[in-house]
């Protein structure tokens, strides 16, 4: 009675955890140290060699983390911005902690749920701030987080909501008209170009997952004349617009100086290269970047703590042996999404193709929100592999 009691508690923790991710940052912390503590006098931390040893992408991602810590003995960076670094990075051993507690069906049930509240939440919301109901956000925007942080949410659960459409046909209608309006937030409303980049490669892997040739074929077609039509005439398309030509002007031989949020992300990744190139192995260790990257760069205006680029902020950080180790945690997701059943291998290879895109355009594991974010539906969708009745991973 009492251990049922228990874990009925866990799981309406674990819910209101990643509801929590959603809207509030402190309210994550402090659900983050609750559900350390009961980790750690649950004795399930008993279970972490296990888990490491059984699930390759809890093994890859404490590997990242412990590198993190090794970053710390050569970084020329003030210990306390070391410690913050790994800090920021602490939702990579959260990883093996959540898959402790999600080995029953009954506390991924619950999860799933509170993801799906959440989703719903945030996107009622939107509609009312952009409505003059609800206030915008800090900076200006009709969503709770950031463009960035929302979008990338929205369009994951859009994807969620195809593959329930596709399958449920009793929920049918219910899931296509909420995936829709996911849709259209994402573009006509919110435009957060991550997310939008995210929710059309998912549109792709949805086409290859659940059509054949022809269905594939036509899928792509209808994808591409709609984002064409939509770029082409659409006046919300403007941010989209934008991007093409800062891309254009940047490409060329002599490239143009354009003041834009993109083309100072491109100016990023040419230094923090720059950087790479210096130290290519282990890097300038845990820590290290803002100071680096203000030693390269001498206009202040043009200072960044963060790259938005994952990859990038690893590598200057721990050279390739931390971007190798970051690969690594990311082919073993679609490495092991290949051992689920078909309904959850869907989810968890559109998952880690979310994380794929995100990580191109941003830091998703160094941000807090995304964070924690990408580490619960890791856990989440990967969980049915590590139960007592799954087999062992290879």
């Amino acid at each position: 009675m009492q251990t049922s009691l228990i874990t009925k508690n866990t799981s309406l923790l674990l819910a209101l955890f990643i509801i929590a991710i959603y809207f509030s940052t402190s309210l994550v912390t402090i659900l983050s140290v609750l559900l350390g503590l009961l980790w750690l006098f649950s004795g399930r931390f008993k279970t972490l060699p296990t888990i490491v040893r059984r699930c390759p992408i809890a093994a890859w991602a404490v590997g990242l983390w412990a590198c993190l810590w090794l970053g710390l003995v050569y970084s020329r960076a003030p210990l306390p911005d070391g410690l913050a670094m790994v800090n920021k990075y602490n939702e990579l051993f959260f990883i093996p902690v959540l898959l402790a507690f999600l080995d029953d069906s009954h506390a991924r049930a619950w999860l799933w749920k509170g993801f799906i509240v959440a989703s719903l939440a945030a996107l009622l919301c939107s509609y009312l701030m952009a409505m003059g109901v609800l206030p915008l956000n800090e900076q200006g925007d009709p969503c709770f987080k950031s463009r960035i942080t929302y979008s990338i949410f929205m369009a994951f659960f859009t994807f969620y909501c195809a593959h329930q459409a596709h399958q449920n046909k009793g929920g049918r209608l219910l899931y296509l008209s909420v995936g829709l309006l996911c849709g259209y937030n994402l573009f006509f409303i919110v435009q957060g170009r991550t997310g939008q980049l995210v929710l059309v490669a998912l549109a792709l892997l949805f086409a290859w997952q659940r059509f054949h040739r022809l269905g594939r074929v036509v899928a792509v077609v209808v994808l591409a004349v709609s984002l064409g039509v939509f770029v082409g005439y659409s006046d919300k398309a403007k941010r989209l617009q934008e991007g093409i030509e800062n891309t254009r002007a940047y490409l060329k031989p002599q490239p143009e100086q354009v003041d834009s949020t993109l083309n100072l992300r491109y100016g990023f990744w040419q230094n923090s290269l720059k950087l790479m190139a210096e130290k290519p192995l282990l890097g300038f260790g845990t820590g290290s970047f803002n100071q680096e990257y203000r030693r390269v760069v001498a206009d202040p205006r043009l200072w960044t703590s963060n790259p938005h680029n994952e990859p990038l902020m690893i590598g200057v950080q721990l050279g390739l042996v931390g971007v190798l180790v970051y690969a690594g945690f990311l082919w073993s997701q679609f490495s092991c999404a290949r051992q689920l059943p078909i309904p959850d291998r869907c989810l968890a290879q559109g998952l880690s193709l979310a994380l794929v895109v995100a990580s191109v355009f941003n830091s998703p594991m160094l941000d807090h929100g995304e964070g924690h974010w990408f580490a619960v539906l890791i856990a989440l969708c990967f969980a049915p592999l590590y139960g007592e009745v799954a087999k062992p991973l290879a």
